[in-house]
């Protein structure tokens, strides 16, 4: 395989030093989220390079969602969202370079500790909503949409009411997977038995979040996902057998 051109990797360079400079102007101007940065040109003659260097710079920041550029107006800073972290995640599901146990475990550290944040620093409002969401769930009976929705409501009010922003943008990031452990998780498939259990668990934790008891709200938060994983990883067993049974089969 040949080298790229020494033009491409000299332009390369001349655009990650751009993008470095912008973000020291921001941290050295204390710029918040909707403030002008420089234009393009003035960026182009303070650093001496071209304009074409200073737009593949601007370009690779909007599509981090650093930069808002709208055509006519100057370029911006954007506030952070999820839209990002969702591409990148659902990237590397689609491939199958993560499973959906290693969100769900990444998931569990991270809302073991929001849910002990919540029982802390939840207002009135999330706690009286938090109790809403678990008695929807329990009524929703055979309504497995319902059981859902009520599910990733839940697990997004705990990531708001733990007050770290940070939990919610994960949380939003990791959307798609979330629905579809969700889903499994509350399958209608499952026995009475094992829904039983699963509603139960998101009633405790909700109840200790009221409650402000943040160390019972983490051990319910590992419970519930113990539970989760547990699910997670007989359906894969189950789905790995199958193949090896249709390979031997094939054989």
């Amino acid at each position: 395989m040949s080298s790229p051109p020494q033009s491409a990797v000299q332009g390369s360079q001349l655009s990650a030093r751009v993008a470095r400079y912008l973000l020291e102007l921001v941290n050295r101007e204390h710029l918040q989220p909707g403030d002008i940065v420089p234009s393009e040109m003035q960026i182009g003659r303070d650093l001496e390079v071209s304009r074409g260097s200073v737009r593949e710079a601007y370009r690779s920041l909007a599509a981090l969602g650093i930069l808002e550029i709208e055509s006519g107006r100057r370029p911006r800073l954007r506030a952070i969202d999820a839209q990002v972290l969702i591409q990148f995640f659902d990237y590397a599901l689609t491939t199958a370079q993560v499973t959906l146990a290693h969100v769900l475990e990444t998931r569990r550290a991270i809302e073991i500790h929001a849910a002990q944040l919540a029982a802390r620093y939840a207002s009135a409002a999330q706690r009286a909503r938090l109790r809403a969401l678990a008695a929807e769930m329990r009524s929703a009976g055979a309504d497995h949409a319902r059981r859902v929705a009520c599910d990733m409501s839940i697990h997004s009010t705990i990531a708001e009411a733990s007050g770290n922003p940070l939990n919610s943008l994960l949380l939003g990031a990791l959307r798609s997977p979330v629905e579809e452990s969700s889903r499994m998780h509350l399958h209608d498939g499952r026995s009475a038995a094992e829904l039983q259990r699963v509603i139960d668990a998101h009633e405790a934790l909700v109840e200790r979040i009221v409650a402000g008891d943040p160390m019972g709200a983490g051990a319910a938060m590992s419970y519930h996902f113990d539970l989760a994983l547990v699910h997670v990883h007989r359906q894969d067993e189950a789905a790995r057998a199958s193949r090896e049974a249709a390979a031997a089969g094939s054989g």
